[in-house]
């Protein structure tokens, strides 16, 4: 291969790399508006509830079934929001902590906030400890020695 082959070679391969790079600068771009577009339904569904709340209270006829299709439409926003940031984050290399929503970086096996282990497999084990059903029934009993003891004692 001659030195003009080679150059047009790397210059192939660093157009390839600004293409790609450039294509995930426009779909965090199109996340973050897409995100701010939601922000701001979420607050005019909060504005409109809000209204509707205060006319129908103090009229006294407020419905509560529309109350809670407000409610419902502003959930499912706010989880559509939640998702867009979290892709954002994922895109970005990043870690979000299931216990503080703090953003860490993707090699981060704890929280910079809380400490929190950032181990997804063991996610819930951590949080929700696991016991046998004789130690519970061990653990339950020993307390209620100590408690019959203490009534005996007083």
């Amino acid at each position: 291969m001659s030195l003009f082959d080679d150059v047009i070679v790397n210059v192939a391969a660093a157009f390839d790399e600004v293409n790609k790079k450039t294509t995930e600068i426009v779909d965090r771009s199109k996340i973050r508006i897409s995100s701010a577009e939601l922000r701001n339904k979420i607050s005019a569904q909060f504005e409109t509830l809000g209204r509707y709340v205060y006319d129908t209270t103090s009229a006294g006829t407020t419905d509560q079934t529309v109350v809670e299709q407000y409610v419902t439409e502003i959930t499912t926003l706010i989880n559509e929001l939640k998702s867009l940031q979290e892709s954002l984050i994922t895109s970005s290399g990043k870690i979000i902590c299931p216990n503080c929503n703090c953003t860490n970086s993707s090699d981060s096996l704890f929280c910079k906030r809380c400490g929190n282990t950032l181990d997804f497999a063991n996610t819930y084990t951590a949080k929700y400890p696991v016991t046998q059903p004789d130690e519970a029934k061990a653990a339950e009993e020993t307390t209620q020695t100590a408690s019959e003891s203490e009534d005996e004692n007083a």
